[in-house]
Formats: structure tokens, C-alpha cells, sequence
């Protein structure tokens, strides 16, 4: 049996396609549905597809004598459309599929890369990197959080003005020069530009979409402060030792020699898994307000000094265990700053989880949206360079300001 021409490219061109499907990744219903469609309206079966015979009458009404460039060019304008149409089911329709609806605003997949990728510059630009899985998560809840914050803001008087944005932007990408340098202004804003529009293209942003962001952080630090009016600056304190074991951890020979008298410090080196800092200090926190360790403030304020607390297991690090002592306590000291910034930021995410309550927020987001957006942002793996820390950071109690 002699097989036809058109039946021939048929087959070479669904197995071609096929071959794609498995080894392209484009193995989506959308694409097999497309091309189906296609085989169909052009060079598929009979019934009602493009074959020979109408491919004569096509032929001779243009006229056309030489048949192999009609059909070289009819197959190449098929191979086009389906490589098209993969391409923007894989690149272009996911970019554009909603992520995140906050009330009646939306904001799609490409809207949270741009946010990543802005994050993931400024990581680079600082000489470190993010973790895409961590980072993921936390833009996601930003974006949220960020929408709400702007919904909110003009009826509590928070504004961000354009005057504002742009000495912010200026003062981030302004070129920096020598003391003894005098450069002229048009020099200057010239070598702004480029600075800033550099920074735009490597991170795919136009400049609208960079002081949106841009805003959104103003924004959201502008509300932690108002938010943390409402922090006092004196209250209660107590200074804090802490001393972290594992539950199989010889913990009864530990309390043994706390009881015996033995300074807390000599057992916090011997027993404790805690970070190297708070081993080399001893155990040694400093002074704590409520709302720095929220999740142990009932065990801490309670404690008589000098007293060993029962044991407490670790909310962010089970199964381990804590043990504190208290050495002091103050009912009125004065808040130092750091921990002051703390529990604003503290205040901020409360008031948030108690806003977000009114709005109607809808997150599209599952393992499927995970895995392309790491793929987009195609992170190195490279370890973070050691900076200098707050002694919070150091003791692993400061959080990082969320954007």
C-alpha cells in the first residue's frame, strides 16, 4: 500500500511534535489540544483538513507551478505555529495567569518575578544571594500584605508623594563621588541615569514598575511606624540567660549542677547547642521586653531571679529545648532602640493578620507556580558572605524587615 505525500508529512510531523511534548517539557493539555486543532484544519485527514486534492485546487487558482516551494513553505509556516504556540503557552501564559487578588486588585505571576528578581539584584548588588524557596514564600505574603497596606493607608493620612519616591530613588542611585571632585549637574544627572537605567534593564523592570515597588516599601515602613506609635517606650524588662539542650542531652546532670551552685555560664559552655555567640557570652541575652520572645514571655516574666525555668521546647527549632534564668528585673526601663524596632515590626504583622481578616484575599499558588517561578530565577547557590550583625541578629532574635 502506497502511502500518500500529505499522509506521509503527517505522520513526521505529529511525531516530531510528539517528540517535543516528551523532551521540551511541553507536555501541557493546552499544547496537545492546540496542535490537534491545527493537524486538523491544515494537513490531517481527509475530513475537512487540508489534502492533496485541495492542495491542487489551492495551486493552480495562485497559479503556482512549482509545487515543492509551495509545500516547503506551507510545512514551515505549520512548524511555526506550532513552535508559537508552545512558546507562549510555556513562556507567556503563565507569566499572565493570576497569582494574588486583594479586593479587586490583581496581580499576576510576572508582577511576583519582577519582585523576586528586584530582591534577587539587590541580593547580587550586595554581594550574597537569595534562597528561591524562602524568598518565594515571603514575596508571596509581601505582595499581600503590601496591597493591603496601600488600600489602607489613605484613610489613616500615609501617602507616599512623587517628590518623595524620587529623592529616594536619587539617593540609592545618585553616583558617588570624591571630596575633591566637582562634577557639573548635567554630568551628574547624566551619570544618574545610566546608573539607574542599567539597574532597570538588568532586572527587566520598566522605571513605573521599579516605583511601584518602590512606593509599596515606603509605604509599608511609613505603617510600621504609625503602627508602632502605639509601642511603649518604657516597660517592663527582666536580664535574660538562656541555655538550649536536646531532650536525650544528659539535662538531669545539667539541672545537678545548676543546683549545686555552679556558675550558669560554665554550663551553657558545656551543655548548650546554642548559636556560638550566645555560648561565648555565656547564655547571656541582656535585657528583654515582652514581645521579643513572645511564645516564652510566660515562662520568662514569672521567673524569681536567679532561678532555673522549666524546660521549654523550641517553637522554631523542635525538638529542641530551652532552659532561661533571670538575673534581674526592671518593672520601668527604657526600651533600647533595637528592641524597640523590633516590636514595631512585631506591631506592623499584628495589625496586618488583624486587617487582612477584612479583605477578600485570594492566593493561587501550589507546587506547580512554585517550581516556575525558581526556574525563572535560576538562583546560584552561592553562601551569603559573613556581615557584620546587631547583637539581636547575632543572639538569632532580630527578624529581617520584611519589603
Amino acid at each position: 500500500m502506497i502511502i500518500s505525500l500529505h499522509t506521509f508529512l503527517f505522520i513526521i510531523i505529529t511525531t516530531f511534535s510528539i517528540f517535543l511534548s516528551f523532551f521540551n517539557g511541553y507536555s501541557n493539555a493546552y499544547l496537545i489540544n492546540s496542535l490537534c486543532f491545527i493537524f486538523i484544519i491544515t494537513i490531517g485527514a481527509s475530513h475537512g483538513a487540508f489534502d492533496k486534492s485541495k492542495g491542487k485546487k489551492i495551486l493552480n487558482h495562485f497559479k503556482i507551478k512549482c509545487t515543492f516551494v509551495f509545500y516547503f513553505l506551507y510545512i514551515s509556516t505549520i512548524f511555526t505555529i506550532i513552535l508559537s504556540t508552545g512558546y507562549v503557552i510555556r513562556y507567556v501564559v503563565p507569566q499572565e495567569k493570576t497569582i494574588v487578588q486583594v479586593g479587586e486588585s490583581k496581580f499576576k505571576r510576572s508582577d511576583m518575578l519582577k519582585m523576586l528578581r528586584v530582591k534577587q539584584k539587590n541580593a547580587e548588588m550586595a554581594g550574597s544571594t537569595i534562597k528561591s524557596s524562602e524568598e518565594i514564600f515571603k514575596s508571596l505574603q509581601n505582595m499581600i500584605e503590601n496591597e493591603i497596606i496601600d488600600q489602607v493607608a489613605p484613610s489613616l493620612g500615609i501617602s507616599v508623594s512623587q517628590e518623595q519616591l524620587d529623592i529616594y530613588i536619587r539617593d540609592v542611585f545618585m553616583p558617588k563621588y570624591n571630596s575633591d571632585e566637582s562634577p557639573d549637574p548635567v554630568q551628574i544627572e547624566r551619570e544618574f541615569r545610566e546608573i539607574f537605567n542599567n539597574y532597570l534593564n538588568s532586572v527587566g523592570l520598566e522605571e513605573s514598575e521599579y516605583k511601584k515597588f518602590t512606593r509599596w516599601s515606603m509605604l509599608r515602613e511609613q505603617m510600621r511606624q504609625y503602627v508602632g506609635e502605639s509601642v511603649p517606650k518604657v516597660s517592663e524588662q527582666v536580664y535574660l540567660h538562656r541555655l538550649m539542650v536536646m531532650p536525650d542531652d544528659e539535662i538531669d546532670i545539667m539541672k545537678k549542677k545548676f543546683n549545686d551552685g555552679v556558675p550558669f555560664e560554665y554550663i551553657v559552655r558545656e551543655f548548650s547547642k546554642d548559636n556560638e555567640e550566645v555560648i561565648r557570652r555565656g547564655g547571656e541575652i541582656g535585657w528583654i521586653p515582652k514581645g521579643i520572645f513572645p511564645e516564652y514571655d510566660y515562662i520568662i516574666f514569672d521567673l524569681e531571679p536567679n532561678l532555673l525555668s522549666v524546660e521549654a521546647q523550641s517553637i522554631k527549632n523542635p525538638p529542641l529545648l530551652f532552659f532561661f534564668m533571670i538575673t534581674e528585673k526592671d518593672p520601668a526601663r527604657k526600651i533600647d532602640q533595637e528592641e524597640l524596632e523590633q516590636l514595631k515590626t512585631k506591631a506592623l504583622n499584628d495589625w496586618l493578620n488583624t486587617k487582612r481578616k477584612e479583605f477578600n484575599v485570594q492566593a493561587t499558588f501550589n507546587s506547580e507556580v512554585h517550581d516556575w517561578l525558581s526556574k525563572q530565577l535560576q538562583v546560584s547557590s552561592l553562601e551569603k558572605p559573613k556581615e557584620k550583625k546587631s547583637r539581636l541578629q547575632e543572639l538569632g532574635v532580630l527578624q529581617d524587615k520584611e519589603d
